[in-house]
């Protein structure tokens, strides 16, 4: 519905002593008084993998039975050959994979082939109809995010876009980057079947004296992407299996409430951990919520789980010692 129920920024501060500590926030090097949930703009990584599985499967440039065999090195193109993550780490391949098996491997491979075959102008369309890039309509200032593409690279100056960019952008690198809450209401539009509702933190207003509601906030509808059944469900089970045998695994196999969810890693300095992003939404079968995080230097996606766990013991009244 657009509904936030919880959004947090930290390194935070306290409000009571604002005016009195505002100097030594404004010179803080950690930047407290920066809101992060809705203006920094942070690569989304293996998460935006969604995107183009989404998009691939709607246009019929893949199906859920398409097999691409990861070689390991990508050699369509001479002049650029990226190599898949699993190769870089340990000069190993994924092998053949279907759309599901590769969103649960996060094969970067299978991406790049379905990005080329895709083109990056239809990933886009989809992107835009997704939220991605584009302001989620809350209530405060918030940043737009970046959508990597040659219309971003033209109206700022920037080097023209080639064929190895829409590699690189479909995977989530190249200039992608978004606010958490952006990756939320994608997660969110995507896993509803593709509406995309207006963010926001107002739910109604209460007369003072008798409590009784005097505006309540209707949903509002600010795109529609017709993500069929049979598609939505694919990716469902996709980022399920992520939760229950990939990557996110480690910390949500014995989760009691099952769920669909995605991590991402990504590179933002040479030398400084990597940014970790893990996005989602539960219960799997009838969906209340999505959810975000983003840690800055967090290491890996896998690790940004520990914040999500601890919210969704919050959420669903689930007792840490049940499976931890």
């Amino acid at each position: 519905s657009g509904d936030i129920l919880a959004m947090a920024s930290y390194p935070t501060f306290d409000l009571s002593l604002y005016s009195k500590n505002y100097n030594e926030l404004t010179q803080d090097p950690l930047q407290p008084l920066f809101n992060r949930a809705l203006s920094g703009q942070y690569p989304p990584g293996s998460t935006f993998k969604l995107a183009t599985s989404a998009a691939a499967l709607t246009e019929g440039t893949i199906t859920k039975n398409t097999i691409i065999n990861d070689k390991g090195i990508y050699t369509y193109y001479p002049d650029y050959q990226p190599r898949c993550w699993i190769y870089l780490m340990s000069g190993l391949v994924h092998g053949p994979l279907n759309v599901v098996s590769a969103l649960q491997h996060s094969c970067n491979y299978f991406f790049y082939e379905t990005g080329r075959l895709l083109t990056i102008e239809k990933l886009n369309a989809y992107c835009r109809q997704l939220g991605l890039g584009e302001f989620t309509g809350i209530e405060f200032t918030e940043a737009k995010g970046i959508l990597a593409g040659p219309e971003y690279r033209e109206n700022n100056g920037l080097d023209p876009w080639g064929p190895g960019d829409t590699l690189q952008a479909a995977i989530g690198q190249s200039d992608n980057a978004f606010t958490p809450l952006q990756l939320g209401v994608y997660i969110s539009t995507l896993v509803n079947g593709g509406t995309r509702y207006r963010a926001h933190l107002l739910h109604s207003v209460h007369s003072f004296s008798s409590d009784t509601p005097v505006y309540t906030v209707t949903p509002e509808i600010q795109s529609v992407l017709n993500l069929s059944q049979e598609n939505l469900g694919t990716l469902k089970s996709a980022m399920k299996s992520v939760m229950e045998d990939g990557s996110g695994a480690r910390l949500f196999r014995n989760y009691p409430i099952p769920m669909g969810g995605k991590t991402g890693t990504a590179q933002v300095s040479k030398t400084k951990s990597d940014n970790a992003i893990f996005v989602g939404f539960a219960p799997y079968d009838n969906p209340e919520i999505s959810f975000s995080c983003v840690i800055e230097h967090g290491a890996s996606g896998t690790d940004a789980g520990y914040s999500v766990l601890d919210i969704l013991d919050y959420y669903f009244d689930v007792d840490p010692k049940s499976y931890r």
